[in-house]
């Protein structure tokens, strides 16, 4: 019984450690585009790529090869590269994804932007002038767009835990059934041997009393 139960603190252990392995796997980033995906054929377009407060670099892909890559802007807990794509055409228009890394994993890819090149200028009111510079577009969306990913980690975060707590009372579970079955057998083995013991009396008993009556 001692084996089964140290087998089973051991398989606990490693489950344990295999949840934590997998909450150690990076979220995807989020990505999107100003002024919008809809681009005036020649205007430019600002693509920003949010991962978590440790991404240390981040690549643009665009029809699933390298683009850009770069390093992030730190602006407190939000951690976002820019990419910068001065003039639309036709080839730059299509799909853009992004990923990070963080100490030495990078994260899977993010949702695919898609951008469209347009013939009409349409609005061009959140477009960059001489009196607006880039900076300027780190502060739009970036509220919503962190509660967002805040709300992807907690939401990863508690399907893990309870993962980890499905497991731990799946062992508990299995090693009370072993305990009551190793009671089990235990109390079958010694009524057997006691069964045993006093059939052996009996017969030790019926052979003296034949030999007394002889």
């Amino acid at each position: 019984m001692t084996s089964t139960l140290t087998a089973l603190v051991y398989l606990g252990l490693f489950l344990s450690q295999t949840v934590r392995t997998e909450k150690q796997n990076l979220s995807k980033p989020i990505i999107w585009a100003k002024p919008d995906f809809m681009i005036p054929k020649g205007k430019q377009v600002l693509i920003f790529c949010q991962g978590t407060p440790e991404a240390v670099k981040y690549q643009l892909y665009f029809e699933g090869h390298l683009f850009l890559q770069q390093s992030p802007k730190q602006l407190g807990r939000r951690n976002i590269a820019m990419f910068h794509i001065p003039a639309m055409t036709p080839l730059t228009a299509g799909q853009y994804k992004c990923i990070y890394r963080s100490k030495k994993l990078w994260s899977n890819p993010s949702d695919p932007l898609d951008l469209v090149v347009t013939e009409d200028f349409g609005d061009t009111s959140l477009a960059p002038t001489e009196h607006t510079s880039f900076s300027d577009y780190w502060d739009l969306d970036l509220v919503t767009t962190e509660a967002e990913f805040e709300q992807d980690l907690a939401s990863w975060d508690h399907t893990a835990q309870n993962l980890l707590r499905i497991i731990l009372a799946f062992l508990v579970l299995v090693a009370l059934m072993c305990l009551l079955a190793e009671d089990w057998l235990w109390r079958k083995r010694a009524q057997e041997k006691a069964n045993g013991a006093s059939s052996q009396e009996h017969r030790r008993r019926f052979r003296s009393q034949r030999r007394l009556n002889k």
